[in-house]
């Protein structure tokens, strides 16, 4: 074990052990992490590289072997194509409602008739309806340059914390069994 001096004294210093798959199929790294899930690893144990804040801090790598053994890599928690579906949805969802509420509220206020206050509703519901489909888009844009940029470098870094030796031999038969490359166990630094 690592000891670092501190004030004198030599303390431990902190360690994570992680397995560490890369993915080349999103489909393949959602089915394992949903499967992790079942199996008791928390969303907080479960992280891949942050390629926007990699970019940002100027991280740059051709091949994801690069990164899959840095702590130092911004990572960030996974986020499975059905939850970006949810979202999207949501975005669609929650405009229409909300211009459809708001253009009600405003017939009824105006003492618009019934047939009036349909065609308002209906007008209201499909703009901001079209405004909830152009954020969805750029979510979903968002989502697929994201993960096919990191295809590109070599394939998907999922890092999956370990707290006991039982987690550690669930997560190596998960990852193994839906085809992730370079599977493997690793200690780092706490950060």
């Amino acid at each position: 074990m690592v000891a670092l001096e501190m004030s004198g004294s030599t303390a431990p210093a902190a360690r994570v052990r992680e397995a560490v798959a890369v993915f080349d199929d999103p489909d393949r790294l959602d089915g394992a992490v949903a499967e992790l899930q079942q199996c008791g690893f928390n969303r907080a144990d479960l992280s891949i590289a942050d390629g926007e804040r990699c970019r940002t801090l100027g991280i740059a790598y051709t091949d994801v072997r690069e990164i899959e053994d840095d702590p130092k890599v911004p990572r960030t928690v996974f986020i499975s194509k059905a939850s970006v579906g949810d979202a999207e949805g949501v975005l669609i969802g929650g405009a229409v409602y909300l211009g459809a509420v708001v253009a009600a509220g405003f017939a009824a206020a105006s003492g618009v008739g019934i047939a009036g206050t349909i065609a308002i509703v209906t007008l209201a519901a499909a703009l901001t309806g079209a405004v909830g489909l152009y954020l969805r888009g750029s979510v979903h844009r968002r989502y697929v340059g994201a993960i096919s940029d990191q295809v590109r470098h070599g394939g998907i870094v999922l890092w999956v914390n370990l707290h006991s030796p039982e987690q550690e031999q669930c997560a190596l038969g998960i990852l193994n069994r839906y085809a992730a490359k370079r599977v493997h166990v690793h200690e780092v630094p706490a950060l």
